[in-house]
């Protein structure tokens, strides 16, 4: 039989002094037309943020998190901007009722009753967007936070145009968007997805309320959200609906500014996110592919991905052994990106997938035990990403996030702010490395990237799609470095994810190569990749070239766009 193919790719966007990838349209022109401005990346990448939580409100928003990364070029300085959610004072390790099975979620933790650490009240955690966003505006912008929020403003009070995929995403959840009377007002009508039409007349989806909290930070900065009006409207509508955030949990919250980790890929320096995120794991599998010529060994052929396999397998299960906010737990994260650490666990794969792989010793990385979990299957996730370079060569890779789509479901009435549901990363069970605390922020998956040719930014990269993001940064990075793609390629090229078991392999890879594979002892799930389903993590990225030209490039499954100038 032969049947006919379906191909989707992107082209490649060309800039000369800037660019913006994002993951939605809108999001990428309003950050196009600050760099266009004469504004820097984080100007560009701060508006673009803030739109991005309007027009793609099911993946993100001020009512979430997120991790940033900046390069500055007159300092040749690095910086990391940790604005993740953070556990309310109020949260402790045996908040929720256990069940005995497993959880429904992305995480396959333990069952909890009603699922209240996925969705409603008890899901939310506290937000930082608007704290970390205002923080990088104010020291490493140029222009005012009030101009940067003006085209969020205007989508939410304007309203944007409904797309397929933003009713796709609502009958997705629609079920417990209609569970909370707040969400269902805005992101349904009359309980019902959007329509792209109404009548003949293009649907727009207006956020009034969403307006008027941006309206009141744009007016008096983040402490109106952090200590002041809005703030206490936020905290009393949810307490009233049962959730444990307090004025005090927004007082006290902090945004973390730090140097980033540091990793080495093929004479390139890579920097990545600090713990608690999906940085050190990145690093980790960038340290275990070095060990093999991968470039000789051909692009996603056998023996390519069998070691890709056996890293990936590698990295994640000292993953889930060891990673947690440092603040709380003995994390051994400079063991675990440690090249040396990374030698004597290359050397341990051969040619034959392992029938076990266990995490690294503790004593060996200088911890007194180890949390040793599963690998579970589990769904993609949320979030967005967005990269920006501007003609000064100042870069910034953005993840934020909500987590689940649609976060907690549950809007704060009468602010239209869509509250996360961060509570959902911490393992439910108490005595675990990322079990709850107050004030702990949980094990997140957001893995922002920049990779550095010399002391210039060579790549941009981050991506949206839960544990799934690192095992593509890692892919992408050695399309790029290994395979000599460019930018697009390297992001449409199959791929690949370990994250969990048995290992996902898209179905555009060669039959014979999977079956290669299968012959080596690795158990695999083929899965297809088409508009509306996207198994594996959706990256955005830009490229550098050496005289400066910029090219960037977008998942070709996902509504996402890069812009240049």
């Amino acid at each position: 039989m032969r049947r006919t193919e379906w191909v989707l790719d992107r082209t490649e966007a060309i800039g000369e002094r800037g660019m913006v990838a994002a993951k939605h349209e809108l999001a990428a022109e309003a950050g196009a037309q600050v760099l266009e401005a004469g504004g820097n990346a984080v100007d560009a990448a701060v508006v673009t943020a803030f739109t991005v939580g309007v027009v793609e409100p099911f993946m993100n928003g001020i009512g979430g998190g997120g991790l940033m990364l900046i390069y500055l070029s007159d300092r040749r300085q690095t910086v990391a901007i940790d604005f993740a959610m953070a556990a309310p004072r109020a949260a402790r390790p045996d908040m929720y009722e256990l069940l005995d099975a497993t959880s429904p979620s992305m995480f396959g933790w333990r069952a909890v009753r009603d699922d209240a650490n996925i969705h409603g009240p008890l899901s939310i955690a506290v937000p930082g967007t608007v704290a970390g966003l205002a923080l990088a505006a104010e020291r490493y912008g140029t222009m005012p936070l009030r101009e940067l929020i003006q085209p969020a403003i205007r989508y939410a009070r304007d309203g944007f145009p409904v797309s397929w995929h933003t009713s796709l995403e609502i009958a997705q959840d629609l079920e417990l968007l209609n569970r909370y009377p707040s969400s269902r007002a805005i992101f349904t009508r009359d309980g019902l997805p959007w329509p792209v039409l109404t009548g003949q007349e293009q649907t727009t989806l207006v956020q009034a309320d969403l307006a008027r909290s941006l309206e009141a930070i744009a007016e008096h900065g983040p402490d109106v959200f952090y200590r002041g009006e809005l703030g206490r409207a936020l905290v009393e509508r949810l307490r009233e609906l049962g959730a444990i955030l307090t004025e005090d949990d927004l007082r006290s919250y902090e945004v973390r500014v730090s140097e980033p980790l540091w990793g080495r890929y093929r004479g390139h320096r890579v920097a990545a996110a600090p713990a608690p995120s999906g940085g050190p794991t990145l690093l980790e599998c960038l340290h275990l592919m070095e060990h093999f010529d991968l470039r000789a060994s051909g692009h996603n052929t056998v023996e390519t991905l069998h070691r890709l396999i056996e890293v990936f397998r590698q990295a994640f299960v000292d993953r889930f052994a060891y990673l947690a906010d440092p603040a709380f737990a003995e994390v051994p994260v400079s063991a675990l990106i440690d090249p040396a650490y990374a030698r004597e666990q290359a050397a341990r794969i051969g040619g034959r997938a392992r029938p076990t792989v266990e995490p690294g010793d503790p004593e060996r990385l200088g911890v007194r035990q180890r949390y040793a979990r599963s690998m579970p299957n589990y769904g993609a996730g949320s979030t967005t990403h967005l990269s920006v370079v501007d003609r000064w060569g100042n870069a910034v890779s953005l993840t934020q996030t909500l987590l689940s789509a649609w976060g907690s479901r549950v809007v704060a009435p009468g602010t239209g702010i869509l509250m996360n549901n961060g509570m959902m990363w911490f393992d439910p069970e108490p005595g675990r490395a990322n079990s709850i605390e107050p004030g702990k922020r949980p094990l997140a998956n957001m893995s922002p990237a920049l990779v550095f040719e010399g002391e210039r930014v060579y790549l941009s990269l981050g991506a949206m799609g839960g544990r799934k993001i690192i095992n593509a940064l890692a892919q992408i990075i050695s399309n790029v470095v290994d395979h000599g793609m460019g930018i697009q390629a390297a992001i449409t090229a199959p791929r690949i994810d370990c994250s969990v078991q048995p290992a996902q392999v898209s179905s555009r890879i060669d039959p014979e190569v999977i079956q290669g594979l299968r012959a080596r002892g690795h158990r695999l799930q083929v899965v297809v990749e088409d508009v509306g389903n996207v198994p594996f993590a959706s990256p955005v990225g830009i490229l550098v070239e050496a005289d400066g030209t910029l090219r960037g490039g977008a998942n070709p499954y996902y509504p996402a766009m890069a812009i240049g100038i």
